[in-house]
């Protein structure tokens, strides 16, 4: 069995540490982090990190192939090269205050280049084999890409996970993966209705809406709340099973990343066999301990010992 970590629209992060940033200033950077990512990069990074057997599938600009395969240099890869470059996200952190993020366009992709790769990903398929797909898609790719590898999987006999936004997410979620990520608002978007009211949703309501998919042939969904944790909604057992959970990081440097770790972490103590509450508390620990370090999937060993003691998750009781 192998993870398979897709990537279609990677970026290059660059972090500046601007203390005291503020709109239409001369400003002077702390420090400056330039790293290979995309949410299909930082999975593979994370789950490696995990000793998870993983393998980064993805499109990448061609002036940036060396840059990821030095990133990724312990994971097997297949990197799939473009004319045009790499986008940048770049993240400005004025420490305890604000992230702003920009988000800069990158190469395009012809709806041949998409079909081609889902093509080469099939091919390459084993039975049991886990499909992680994360994040946005680039210009021009099909919104019902994500939708195509789904089909590719079931098809082979191997799972899939999703994990992105808008129309891409909607299209993904009608050909059924087998787990989902989506946070509360993306949640709503599936249902079809609000999922309580300005204030919030209780936990009773969110975990309504996520059986909801699970209903339509989803086997769990994770429903993450920020910094209020997340909830993991599990109907691959002998009923459906809810968990509520938080695990508080001591100190937040960095946001970016954390849903990756939080995704890679669900799904790694699943492998493992770990029960839903564990792969709750994994998932909310690796999430957690990503946020103490600059950087997504950069993630330290003594972190993730710390937040997995920190981290609680409690049962939701059925009404």
């Amino acid at each position: 069995m192998m993870v398979i970590a897709v990537g279609l629209n990677p970026a290059l992060d660059r972090i500046l540490i601007v203390p005291g940033f503020a709109v239409g200033q001369t400003l002077k950077a702390e420090s400056v982090h330039v790293l290979p990512s995309g949410k299909g990069t930082n999975v593979a990074a994370v789950l490696s990190l995990l000793c998870v057997p993983v393998r980064y599938v993805g499109f990448v600009g061609a002036q940036e192939v060396a840059a990821y395969r030095a990133r990724l240099n312990r994971i097997p890869c297949d990197l799939v090269e473009l004319d045009g470059r790499t986008r940048t996200d770049t993240t400005i952190i004025d420490p305890g205050q604000s992230e702003t993020h920009v988000r800069e366009p990158g190469f395009e992709v012809t709806p041949e280049h998409v079909a081609a790769f889902i093509n080469r990903l099939a091919v390459s398929l084993a039975r049991g084999d886990l499909v992680m797909l994360s994040g946005s898609l680039p210009p021009g790719a099909p919104a019902d890409a994500y939708a195509r590898i789904i089909e590719a999987c079931r098809a082979r006999g191997a799972q899939s996970f999703l994990d992105t936004s808008g129309e891409p997410l909607r299209r993904g979620a009608a050909a059924v993966p087998d787990f989902m990520k989506p946070n509360r608002e993306e949640l709503e978007e599936l249902v079809g209705h609000p999922i309580g009211d300005e204030h919030g949703a209780d936990d009773a309501t969110i975990v309504a809406a996520a059986r909801e998919l699970i209903g339509c042939g989803v086997k769990a969904v994770a429903v993450t709340l920020g910094g209020d944790g997340g909830i993991l909604v599990d109907g691959d057992t002998s009923g459906v099973e809810a968990w509520r959970g938080r695990a508080e990081a001591p100190e937040v440097v960095n946001t970016v990343g954390c849903g990756d770790a939080f995704a890679s972490g669900w799904m790694a103590a699943r492998l493992a066999g770990g029960a839903s509450a564990e792969q709750l508390r994994e998932a909310l620990a690796l999430g957690a301990a990503n946020a103490m370090t600059h950087g997504a999937g950069v993630i330290r060993a003594d972190h993730i010992a710390l937040m997995r003691r920190r981290a609680v998750v409690r049962r939701i009781e059925s009404r």
